[in-house]
């Protein structure tokens, strides 16, 4: 464990806001916990999607798009995330999350199409702003170390904004929670 690591438990201990950068940094060795991940979200949180800057607002619209995406690929220790680097403010109300994600695409969200990505092909910049214990925004940011996955990313996005806005119509149409 890193001096950082230690005093963030510390300050995760006394400040709400510390303790949900401390859950989202363990959620990276935890990434299919749906349940876990919204316990995080506030309410009215927006959360970004670049490229494409599909925009996710409040905690329904959010569950839908996390569960979609969650839904499309499975990890392993060859396919997983991994967090490169991270910084807080002092306050923990900004966090910023350099990752490299690799996964398993299961075919549900790509027409069909099984594929492999290894950890360290993708990388990812997160930034969450926290306020009173909860995340009121996310904007998450994805580069490939491949050319052709970065001219597929945009499109890729857009379908996974479709399927989640479908999800949450079916949903409506139920009457169930999302």
């Amino acid at each position: 464990m890193t001096a950082q690591d230690t005093a963030l438990h510390e300050a995760a201990l006394m400040n709400p806001n510390a303790f949900v950068v401390n859950e989202l940094l363990e959620l990276f060795d935890d990434s299919e916990n749906l349940e876990r991940t919204m316990k995080l979200i506030g309410e009215d949180c927006v959360w970004v999607m670049e490229p494409g800057g599909s925009e996710y607002h409040g905690h329904a619209e959010i569950r839908a798009f996390v569960d979609v995406a969650m839904s499309g690929r499975t990890h392993d220790e060859g396919h997983r995330m991994e967090v490169l680097n991270w910084f807080a403010d002092a306050g923990y109300e900004n966090l910023c999350v350099e990752y490299t994600h690799g996964a398993k695409l299961t075919g549900k969200m790509t027409a069909g199409i099984k594929a492999n990505f290894k950890t360290g092909v993708s990388r990812y910049c997160i930034t969450y702003h926290i306020q009173g214990g909860k995340i009121d925004r996310v904007h998450e940011y994805i580069n490939s170390t491949s050319s052709w996955l970065n001219l597929v990313m945009p499109p890729a996005l857009g379908h996974l904004h479709r399927q989640a806005q479908k999800k949450l119509a079916r949903v409506a149409d139920k009457g169930e929670k999302p």
